[in-house]
């Protein structure tokens, strides 16, 4: 086989092509003529083969792919949802779960410490819990405020000062083996005025950060985990409300505080789901921590006091439409500036305020998310009034019935 690439010294002189124009001895001209036609219709004939035979590759490559379509069987409840995200686990998936079990979280704002400083240790825990009473388990990365956390839910303390007050924060990175941190965590002050680099750093399990500031601007701050990927560390309920008082705040009857957050469960009892955070496809929009627990258990207020509710939108990626039903904010103040006559708090993720309004009748009061989507998600309250007519008169359904309803007018049209 080597030989056919070796020169055949034997072997007969090709003739140029140039010659095959030129009559020699004994050379027939129409001989010539015919060799060339010969091998032009040759390569004619095979230039049209190549094409039939790609012609048809293509045919055959597109054909699988639409009978596959056509013969696809009806998608399983567990399918993948729009962009290939799965829908989150029920309860009944995560049977060899542990995890804590909830407890209602007080909303009635804390008071401002004594002291000229204003002390407090804010520590993290790590704990499995579920967000939605229906929905399997997430783990939580959430804040304690000196020594108070919100077990079974992923909700934090808020941290409440004045305009003004020197403020001391020693943060810590899971300071008891009760904590269970397992890796490195910081802290962003929304409120401080301090050089990041030097304060908002990630440290280690067991280890301590002194903050020190002056609470100079009044308002409804956020603080958060800044550790990379903030997105993921946000999104496990690493976040909370510093509520920084404005000076000569005239007195209300009562201060209440309220957080929305979003949540994205991945496996049971996993961490938050990072293709759902990223396609900001959260499974539960909930306020302080677990969906729906103050329409279960509403807030009790009385008919004719003045209240002044703390709101902030922790995101971390969705707006709030903050909306009490039946009454009107006779005063806003946000970040958005000072406001009067009111009806919806427009937060975007990080932002913050308080609403200043009255319930003048008995009943039940609804607040929620306008944005009604995040509502049926666990945005759903009740403000309740001491001598309120029996649930469910009311014009509004409940979140639970609301979503029912998405669910049955989507099944009568599939």
């Amino acid at each position: 086989m080597s030989t056919i690439y070796q020169h055949n010294d034997q072997a007969p002189p090709r003739r140029p092509l140039a010659n095959i124009f030129k009559k020699g001895d004994g050379d027939d001209p129409r001989r010539e003529w015919t060799l060339v036609g010969v091998g032009l219709i040759g390569l004619l004939a095979i230039l049209a083969v190549v094409i039939a035979v790609v012609s048809f590759a293509s045919s055959q490559s597109s054909e699988p792919a639409v009978a596959a379509a056509s013969d696809a069987a009806p998608a399983a409840a567990v399918a993948p949802a729009s962009g290939g995200l799965l829908p989150a686990a029920s309860i009944d998936d995560a049977k060899n779960v542990e995890y804590e079990p909830f407890e209602w979280v007080d909303p009635t704002l804390p008071d401002v410490p004594a002291g000229d400083v204003k002390e407090f240790t804010v520590d993290v825990a790590e704990h499995t819990v579920q967000v939605h009473p229906d929905l399997a388990p997430t783990n939580a990365w959430t804040y304690a405020v000196n020594g108070e956390v919100f077990r079974g839910t992923a909700a934090s303390p808020p941290i409440v000062v004045e305009e003004g007050d020197d403020v001391a924060i020693t943060f810590v990175n899971g300071g008891s083996e009760e904590m269970k941190v397992s890796m490195a965590h910081s802290i962003d002050f929304h409120s401080a005025e301090v050089n990041p680099g030097e304060y908002y750093v990630n440290i280690k399990p067991g280890e301590e950060k002194l903050i020190r500031f002056k609470a100079k601007h009044p308002g409804v701050f956020m603080y958060h985990c800044a550790t990379s990927p903030i997105l993921m560390h946000v999104g496990a309920g690493m976040s909370g409300a510093m509520i920084v008082k404005p000076k000569d705040l005239p007195p209300v009857d009562r201060e209440l505080w309220i957080t929305q957050a979003e949540y994205y469960i991945g496996q049971p009892g996993a961490t938050a789901d990072m293709e759902k955070l990223q396609a900001i496809a959260p499974d539960v929009v909930a306020f302080n921590g677990y969906a729906d627990q103050y329409s279960a258990k509403p807030i009790d207020v009385k008919a004719g006091e003045r209240i002044r509710l703390y709101v902030l939108n922790t995101g971390p990626s969705k707006w709030s439409a903050f909306h009490v039903i039946g009454t009107v904010f006779d005063r806003v103040v946000s970040d958005n500036g000072v406001a009067e006559h009111v009806q919806t708090m427009n937060l975007a993720p990080s932002q913050g305020g308080f609403a200043e309004f009255t319930l003048d009748e008995e009943g039940t009061y609804p607040f929620l998310t306008h944005a009604f989507g995040d509502m049926v998600k666990g945005a759903h309250g009740v403000l309740k009034t001491e001598n309120a007519p029996v649930a469910g008169e009311a014009g509004h359904p409940a979140p639970a019935d609301d979503a029912k309803a998405a669910e049955h007018d989507h099944d009568a049209h599939s």
